[in-house]
């Protein structure tokens, strides 16, 4: 082989290992384009997944929501008073223990009947608040009043320091 036949071959071999590189950083970017744009895509707004959470509190009779003995219906945005405790809220929504304040937590507060109860990792910092306009079951009459949501989204971790 002569000197021009080997300069052929490394410069061939050089330009492939370029093309190659260039290559695979472009199939990356690519990649990262398509998810970036897919997760713009089909983000939800936390107002909105809150929104979705705070339904189940005057909509099923799991959690609140008025529920006729006789016929079995359920008066949807109808709150029963006597189910309006801390316990009934902990059996519908509750969050883990040592990780819940990442979670979405709640403050209730039926305005007129002057009750408030509140999710096991809520630590008064609300980030939004939602307004629900709902009938309030109590005894044997029925009253129109305001369900106050407010909304804890994200607490983040406290700092340790292992030298304290």
């Amino acid at each position: 082989m002569n000197h021009k036949g080997q300069f052929d071959v490394a410069r061939k071999t050089i330009f492939w290992m370029i093309a190659g590189f260039l290559i695979a950083i472009i199939i990356l970017a690519f990649t990262f384009t398509i998810a970036d744009y897919r997760s713009k895509l089909t983000y939800v707004l936390p107002q909105m997944k809150a929104e979705f959470i705070t339904l189940r509190f005057a909509n099923i009779p799991q959690c609140f929501a008025y529920k006729d003995d006789l016929t079995g219906r359920v008066y949807s945005s109808t709150i029963d008073l006597e189910k309006f405790t801390k316990e009934r809220l902990f059996s519908c929504y509750h969050t883990e223990p040592k990780e819940g304040y990442q979670d979405f937590n709640f403050r209730l507060v039926l305005k007129n009947a002057n009750k408030e109860i509140f999710t096991n990792n809520y630590f008064n910092k609300d980030d939004f608040t939602q307004f629900k306009r709902v009938l309030v079951k109590d005894g044997d009459s029925f009253k129109e009043d305001t369900l106050i949501v407010y909304v804890q989204q994200y607490i983040s971790k406290p700092e340790v320091n292992p030298l304290q």
